[in-house]
């Protein structure tokens, strides 16, 4: 039997206790985090959790299967003199391959936030279309921003906003939590993809009075596509 989304992934591992901790935290901080004079824009909140899950994927993936271009990874390069990383590899760790990696994927547990949320799955945005809009807007004007109206952009370009909430999880996962007397373990970067994305799950249906799923899925999808892409570097420096 393969596991469903709704089984914790890391639920028999040595670091179950740490995993679970830094899960809780990062779900119960970002939202204060990016809360602004007592308020949390929907669009910027879910934009943020889909560029947390983007880029924590990437980093399991380099953690596990360090980058090798041509094998698994391949590199591209802009006018600007950015790179950014493309490949079925990293494709992967946001849309799972088989139902047993459905539990550690950010698009099947956003996309199950969003059934709950009331979308009819003839309304699910196609992924196709969200990864072929991400590649066609780096390098250009609109990168880092999503396909959505101007109306439900997020406050910050995604790389931006990464920057913003990316110390948060790092934190989080090194076992350092707010009012916390001590550590409680450090969380292997092979885990961040997984807690992430199970991350990705409640939010859209705690905004759906103010955001409609299809959106706020979108929004969380492409943030997590093209946040996945960025070079290391331009996240945390060099």
């Amino acid at each position: 039997m393969t596991a469903g989304p709704n089984v914790i992934p890391w639920k028999d591992a040595p670091e179950a206790v740490a995993c679970n901790l830094a899960f809780g935290h990062l779900f119960q901080n970002l939202p204060r985090r990016l809360t602004v004079n007592g308020r949390l824009h929907a669009e910027t909140y879910i934009s943020a959790v889909g560029a947390i899950a983007g880029y924590a994927a990437q980093r399991t993936l380099f953690a596990e299967s360090p980058p090798v271009m041509g094998v698994n990874i391949n590199r591209v390069g802009t006018k600007s003199g950015d790179q950014y990383w493309f490949g079925d590899a990293l494709n992967y760790m946001l849309v799972p391959k088989t139902d047993a990696e459905a539990n550690r994927c950010v698009w099947s547990l956003a996309s199950g936030g969003a059934l709950s949320a009331g979308i009819q799955r003839e309304q699910m945005p196609k992924l196709d279309a969200m990864f072929k809009y991400v590649a066609s807007t780096i390098g250009g004007a609109n990168e880092g921003k999503s396909s959505v109206s101007p109306a439900h952009q997020a406050h910050l370009p995604a790389s931006d906003l990464l920057k913003a909430v990316w110390p948060i999880a790092i934190t989080l996962f090194s076992g350092n939590f707010p009012g916390a007397s001590g550590k409680f373990g450090v969380v292997p970067a092979a885990w961040w993809s997984a807690i992430a994305a199970q991350a990705s799950n409640r939010p859209v249906t705690d905004v759906k009075s103010v955001l409609p799923p299809d959106i706020a899925l979108t929004l969380i999808m492409e943030s997590a596509i093209y946040c996945s892409k960025l070079d290391q570097s331009k996240v945390e420096g060099t």
